[in-house]
């Protein structure tokens, strides 16, 4: 998308789905080392065999991968101001290897005092390769309407 929706854009029967992203080993080792994940979970192979069969990635990660791919995606491009809310339920774990894909749709939206902006509530359900629901989230997010003035 070059560009998102403004507000007035939304309704009900807006849907969209992000290509899938593979969630690799190298991806899972720079988040754990870059936000400090030193448990024997994220750190210790041996240890990761045994308990879970391999190596997990942490959920925070995929939800950030699945928020990137919206972002990615152009889903708010020029017509988000900021994200308000994301209320996470992790459902499934994910390993080394797995891809993810977001499934996205419309779920409310409210006019705010400014009439420049609006609250939208969209859900997401970020699913692996074989098609299992990982996570699902609302995101609440201030968007553009399309009484906004482009600065400058």
């Amino acid at each position: 998308m070059d560009t998102g929706l403004y507000f007035e854009e939304y309704d009900e029967s807006w849907t969209f789905e992000t290509p899938p992203v593979a969630i690799t080993d190298a991806r899972i080792q720079a988040f754990v080392e870059l936000h400090g994940f030193s448990t024997p979970t994220y750190t210790d192979p041996g240890y990761m065999q045994a308990a879970y069969g391999g190596r997990l990635a942490p959920g925070l990660l995929v939800l950030c991968t699945a928020e990137g791919q919206v972002l990615s995606a152009g889903v708010t491009r020029r017509r988000g101001i900021f994200l308000m809310e994301l209320t996470p339920r992790f459902l499934r774990p994910v390993h080394a290897g797995d891809t993810v894909a977001g499934r996205i749709r419309f779920q409310s939206k409210k006019p705010t005092s400014r009439p420049d902006r609006g609250v939208v509530v969209t859900t997401h359900e970020v699913v692996n390769g074989q098609g299992e629901t990982v996570i699902r989230y609302d995101a609440t997010r201030m968007i553009r309407t399309r009484a906004f003035v482009e600065p400058g």
